[in-house]
């Protein structure tokens, strides 16, 4: 990644115009902001047209004198949309509108820009990854959406989520950003839907109720990605934010599965559900607290930041069978195949399935945290001798 004391040259051609808007950001502002996440802070602005700005980027503006002739300066011009990652990479793509460029060249011509814009070239963004393309018109403006879009997709998205899942959400993420509202905004919302199928699922005894219940609950599993890729196209991380989405996800996860317990002691008449559904929730709150304490030491709102020496032991090993119980317990594959079985009227194999999978999930929960503190408390001793 970039360093504080990096300065990244802006090239702001005449005719170029960073403050047109590529999904809910302008150009201009999306750059800054892609610098400053990246630890790149400081920016010289070169040529006669408009700079980008931007309250929220943390970048202050270097004079050209400021420049080394014997350093080497990431070029890119005011109107360029592109990957972060780039600024970690070693090499850039020869295709791309970002350059590596020494700084003699950069001030033999300070006096005419114009000379460095067309050695950058329009650039192009054929895929999510590694792109850098100047929005000089319209077709540029839709390909560097599209590869927005395209580097939201993550290596571990399950495989419901590789298939279905994702593809929906960038569907929506695609026209949520352009509302303004914050993602926490429609984190709250999706949640909303979640519950909605957890109160469909104890009117089992209706048979289109639990159509819905299934369908509500895919639903809001595939929109629970939207307020992520918001907050990573706008900008808009926050710590409040992750623990809303790790909380709203067990909310809707326990409600539903308590609902379907609920739903089957009424149908069939036996309280013995009611009292297994209390059971199973007990041992998902107390999975949660595990976790969620866990989040507090490490101060973080993000599961995932949460290292899993159960599955995969700190030497990084694993094996194929611990890999297939991962995979068979990603949280978009288990919702589908909940959902799938409530729409095809099972809410009690749901239950069941979901109680039993519980078992196992909280005693890995509990496992993880007691190896994660040991090694901790292995690290202090290390440390203090």
């Amino acid at each position: 990644m970039g360093s504080p004391d990096q300065i990244a040259v802006i090239v702001c051609p005449e005719g170029a115009d960073p403050n047109q808007t590529i999904l809910g950001l302008s150009v201009g502002e999306r750059l800054l902001l892609a610098l400053s996440h990246s630890g790149v802070r400081k920016v010289c602005f070169l040529g006669p047209g408009p700079q980008p700005t931007s309250a929220r980027a943390e970048v202050s503006e270097v004079e050209a004198a400021a420049l080394d002739g014997d350093q080497t300066y990431l070029v890119m011009a005011s109107d360029t949309v592109f990957d972060r990652s780039l600024l970690s990479a070693t090499v850039l793509p020869e295709s791309i509108a970002m350059k590596a460029v020494r700084g003699e060249e950069i001030l033999s011509q300070l006096d005419d820009p114009s000379a460095i814009t067309e050695a950058l070239g329009a650039g192009e963004a054929p895929s999510g990854k590694h792109f850098a393309i100047r929005i000089g018109s319209a077709r540029a403006a839709k390909a560097a959406a599209r590869a927005l879009l395209l580097s939201l997709r993550k290596p571990i998205d399950g495989f419901v989520s590789t298939h279905l899942n994702r593809y929906v959400s960038l569907f929506c993420t695609r026209f949520l950003v352009k509302t303004g509202l914050p993602p926490n905004f429609f984190t709250v919302i999706f949640l909303a839907i979640g519950l909605a199928g957890a109160v469909f699922a104890t009117q089992a005894q209706y048979w289109w109720a639990l159509v819905l219940a299934g369908l509500l609950f895919q639903t809001q599993s595939i929109l629970d990605g939207c307020d992520g890729e918001m907050a990573r196209l706008t900008y808009q991380f926050s710590r409040r934010g992750q623990w809303l989405d790790s909380i709203g996800d067990d909310v809707t996860n326990y409600s539903v599965c308590f609902g379907l317990a609920l739903g089957q002691a009424w149908v069939l008449n036996e309280p013995l559900w009611a009292w297994l559904g209390g059971g199973v929730l007990a041992m998902q709150v107390v999975m949660s607290g595990v976790l969620y304490r866990r989040m507090l030491i490490m101060g973080t709102g993000d599961l995932l930041a949460i290292p899993d020496l159960v599955r995969k032991p700190s030497d990084g090993t694993s094996s194929a069978i611990s890999d297939a119980i991962t995979l068979a317990f990603k949280r978009d594959t288990f919702i589908f195949i909940l959902s799938l079985l409530v729409v095809c009227q099972l809410p009690l194999l749901a239950f069941l399935l979901y109680g039993l999978g519980t078992v196992p999930m909280a005693l890995g929960v509990i496992l993880n945290d007691y190896r994660i503190a040991r090694e901790d408390q292995a690290s202090e001793q290390t440390i203090t001798t």
